[in-house]
């Protein structure tokens, strides 16, 4: 089948649902390319919460240090080519387009599921383009996810263990922290900003069994929003300066830290100080915790599950007259995020989306004390006639579509002024 433009092509692969036969697949379409995912240097990131942001930190440091950088991350924000970026620019559409028209019947004869087409394409296109090192996300896990084909990363980084896709994950953090832990390689590093006892030691015996080398990361110290932006201390790095407002980034950013002075040791990277300081300012992961309007202030976070959304609740302790809307996929713990939501603000909205995946209007917060919109629209619409700070928040998915319509309406108003 030959495509005449990427945007048909992307419609086709979207509608690829994941299936259930294990790594095979994508390992026999790699092995017949000649298995380039084993030429790059692969910075491997999973867990529950934070993999997008710190894979952005790590490549803006990078990057800053003078590196040429791949990066895969999902789901997408803007479109879907900003899953696969160099030095944050995202894949071109022609040679996104020339990949689908050249493998799409291997594919189908493969079976293969859009997530695992685009892992496929992330390792060519890095390969192609001879980067320095590619940073990679995990979609689900780690034991079984695509990603999981390749064979020694330079690193394996796991952010954090949450409740989270429990139907194929398992329902305790033992069994999540196991999935996860499938990513750690033998005779080579790991690192991870997880806290829970029992997570830990799922970690340990893996890194223990595998021989390799098990490291956590520390405390951030005197975390403090200073003039729109995070300030905190690490370890023997003070006053560290992050692009953004969201306390919770001072964890996914002291991870990032760690994974350079490891990276720095093993004699991988050569990075400065400064130019660790400087990556890690520049480091703007939109739709996370996202100032998208001013007077009033509109905030938009990704948070899409109990832990994230608490972690969102941590940051707007810092906004006042807070006022959100929320929506969630079905398979989340909505109530318990409207709860929590519900602790920092009595003035919590509820709608939902066109997306398969997403919850009813009817399903969401039964019993609890908030408002219902039909139409997330007229949400938005309302939230910015209210003085205060207006956070819409749930799914990234959402936050994706939410972004694209505040996109359409500043164009809107712009051509009136016209």
């Amino acid at each position: 089948m030959m495509f005449k433009d990427v945007e048909t092509a992307i419609a086709v692969i979207e509608k690829r649902c994941n299936q259930s036969h294990g790594l095979a697949p994508i390992q026999t379409f790699m092995h017949e390319l000649g298995d380039p995912q084993d030429d790059l240097k692969i910075i491997h990131v999973a867990g529950t919460n934070g993999k997008g942001s710190t894979v952005n930190d790590l490549r803006s440091i990078l990057q800053i240090a003078g590196y040429t950088v791949g990066t895969f991350t999902s789901p997408y924000l803007e479109k879907h080519q900003d899953r696969i970026r160099i030095n944050d620019e995202f894949i071109d559409d022609e040679e996104l387009l020339e990949y689908f028209n050249r493998y799409f019947d291997r594919w189908c004869e493969l079976e293969l599921s859009m997530f695992e087409i685009d892992t496929a394409i992330a390792f060519l296109y890095c390969h192609n383009h001879h980067v320095d090192f590619m940073v990679l996300e995990t979609g689900l896990g780690g034991l079984l996810d695509s990603t999981n084909i390749i064979k020694a990363p330079l690193i394996s980084v796991i952010t954090n263990i949450g409740m989270d896709h429990m139907a194929v994950l398992g329902n305790t953090y033992e069994a999540i922290a196991h999935q996860k832990a499938g990513i750690i390689k033998p005779d080579s590093l790991f690192v991870t900003a997880e806290r829970k006892p029992e997570c830990l030691k799922v970690f340990q015996t893996v890194c223990d069994a595998k021989h390799t080398a098990f490291h956590q990361t520390a405390e951030p110290k005197k975390v403090r929003l200073e003039n729109g932006h995070i300030h905190f201390d690490y370890r023997d790095c003070k006053n560290i300066s992050l692009y953004g407002p969201a306390r919770y980034q001072a964890d996914n950013a002291s991870l990032a830290i760690e994974v350079i002075q490891l990276l720095r040791g093993a004699s991988y990277v050569q990075v400065s100080e400064a130019q660790l300081r400087e990556g890690l300012l520049q480091a703007n992961w939109k739709g996370r915790f996202e100032v998208i309007h001013q007077h009033p202030t509109v905030i938009l976070d990704g948070a899409h599950n109990p832990q994230g959304i608490d972690a969102l609740c941590r940051s707007l302790q810092d906004y006042p007259q807070v006022h959100i809307l929320f929506t969630a996929l079905r398979d989340k713990k909505s109530d318990d995020m409207i709860r929590s939501l519900l602790a920092i603000t009595p003035d919590v909205t509820v709608t939902t989306f066109d997306f398969y995946r997403a919850s009813s209007l009817e399903a969401l917060g039964n019993d609890l004390p908030i408002k219902r919109a039909a139409d997330y629209r007229q949400a938005i619409e309302a939230g910015l006639n209210q003085p205060g700070t207006f956070v819409i928040t749930g799914s990234l998915y959402f936050i994706s579509e939410v972004r694209a319509y505040f996109k359409k309406r500043k164009e809107s108003l712009l051509s009136e002024y016209r």
